[in-house]
């Protein structure tokens, strides 16, 4: 018996060696196979969808916030129960007419300086409400001091834009009523777009981003 396994060794030993290299896995060829980059894959675009539209009543909140904050700066004292008549925003160069913007703003800076805990006071003829110039000057016409005296408004709050090629330019004031001081005054810039020149001439809507400037 010995003998006989004497004489197979020679050949299970190469046999065995022969199979124990088969299931030895090469490194070097598996490191190749993971630095093989992937297949591109063709990725969807994502849809683009249409740009985000700015809200007018939050616009129009910020410049209530800049003119009350310039109130508050330049009178210290002005005591909140003081009824303020807001009237509508005018076009400079054509102040018998308003426009659905003018009358939008003049409603959410009514609103806003209100949440600001200021005593405002609706009047139900505001459409007629505008202020005239006079040789440069923000003059009140005699319909608003009519006005002021019936609703017993101490100021009132006037405003009004120029447009341009491509943008807005606004101002709105808060003026004493008895003496005519200017007690706060703030600047803003609206870019004119689609939806902006639709406001202007009749009801539109979206599509506006005010800039508060000089503050």
């Amino acid at each position: 018996m010995k003998n006989a396994v004497s004489r197979l060794r020679p050949l299970l030993v190469p046999l065995i060696l022969a199979q124990l290299a088969g299931c030895v896995t090469n490194p070097s060829s598996q490191s190749a196979e993971a630095q093989e980059p992937p297949e591109p894959v063709a990725a969807e675009e994502a849809p683009v969808g249409p740009a985000s539209e700015v809200d007018l009543i939050r616009m129009s909140h910020a410049l209530a916030d800049a003119l009350v904050a310039e109130l508050q700066k330049n009178h210290p004292s002005f005591h909140k129960r003081k009824p303020i008549l807001v009237t509508t925003f005018v076009n400079r160069n054509n102040l018998d007419d308003s426009s659905a913007l003018g009358l939008l703003i003049s409603d959410h800076l009514s609103s806003r300086i209100t949440q600001q805990g200021y005593a405002i006071l609706e009047a139900k003829l505001r459409r007629n409400l505008a202020i005239r110039p006079e040789d440069g000057e923000f003059m009140l016409s005699r319909d608003i001091e009519k006005l002021s005296q019936e609703n017993k408004a101490y100021a009132v709050v006037v405003g009004t834009y120029t447009e341009g090629r491509r943008a807005l330019d606004m101002t709105a004031k808060i003026i004493e009523i008895r003496n005519r001081q200017v007690l706060a005054s703030v600047d803003a810039k609206l870019p004119l777009e689609t939806s902006t020149r639709d406001l202007l001439t009749q009801n539109g809507s979206g599509g506006i981003s005010l800039t508060v400037v000089d503050q």
